[in-house]
This record gives structure tokens, sequence and C-alpha cells, in this order.
């Protein structure tokens, strides 16, 4: 299997930095399990980054959120885990607003093959400047790695 492992947000701004210490884990894990991963760490997320995601079978990205779960995902306190579809709405009027879901959409209105990917976000407690995560998130990260890897344990298994 072939993945790509995209952790994005700002590691300048403290909680906003949880992509960046989440995405590194995950490729390892997933390069323990055998596959062949791609580990991409940004600021925000560019349009460029679909040629790599074509490319791949799982795309996994880690993101801080500013809440503690999502309802469509699966929740857990703190963090949550969803499976991401195609989705052409943005959050506002420029590409630094451009989530994952909005990436899939420009794949699939350019012809391009779509991997199955995922969306892991950590909900932060603080996001001033500082390059280290508050202890709360950091807490997170470590409950979020534990819940990615029990859920893709089944995958690998059932391979």
């Amino acid at each position: 299997m072939k993945a790509l492992v995209c952790g994005y947000g700002n590691p300048s701004r403290q909680d906003d930095g949880a992509g960046h210490v989440l995405a590194p884990r995950i490729a390892a894990w997933l390069e323990e399990k055998g596959a062949d991963v791609q580990l991409e760490l940004a600021h925000q997320l560019l349009p460029e980054l679909s040629e790599d995601l074509s490319l791949v079978d799982l795309a996994v990205f880690a993101d801080a959120s500013v809440s503690s779960g999502d309802a469509e995902g699966t929740e857990h306190r703190g963090f949550a885990i969803r499976e991401l579809a195609p989705d052409p709405v943005l959050e506002g009027a420029n590409l630094h607003s451009m989530g994952p879901e909005w990436l899939l959409d420009l794949m699939e209105t350019l012809g391009m093959r779509r991997p199955r990917a995922l969306l892991v976000t950590v909900a932060g407690a603080s996001f001033d400047f500082s390059d280290a995560l508050t202890p709360l998130c950091a807490s997170r990260v470590e409950t979020a790695f534990d819940a990615f890897r029990a859920c893709m344990e089944d995958a690998f298994e059932a391979r």
C-alpha cells in the first residue's frame, strides 16, 4: 500500500502544530506495517498536493481544531477521526481556508484518481505563540495516535 501522510498547521502557534507532531508518528507506524509512505508537513494545504495524492492508496491528514470533536466522524474526547469525501466548500475566500475535502473535490473535478482519505483532528487548548504543544494537546495527540492505530489495525489484518 502506498500512503501519504500530511500534517498541517502552524507549529509556531502552540497547539496549531499538533498535525506536525502527529503526522510523523502516523507515517512511522504505517511504514512499520509495510506501507510505502510519503510524509508532508505544511502550514496549509495547496492544490499542488493533488498530484501526489493521485499516486497513493491512502491519504491521512492530521490537523489541530478549535473544537473537541466532529459530529460526522468517530468522535472521541479531544480528537476526531473521520473518513473524508469531496466537498467544494471553502471556509473563506482564500487558499488558507482550503481543507482536505476541497482538495479531494478538486481531484474529482479534474478527473484524477482519489485515494481513501482520513482526517485526524486534535483539539487545541491554546494557539498562542510557542513552538511547544500544551500538555493537554500533547496528551490528546497521544490518544488520537492510539485510536488511529487501533482503527487501522483492522484494515491491515484484512489484507
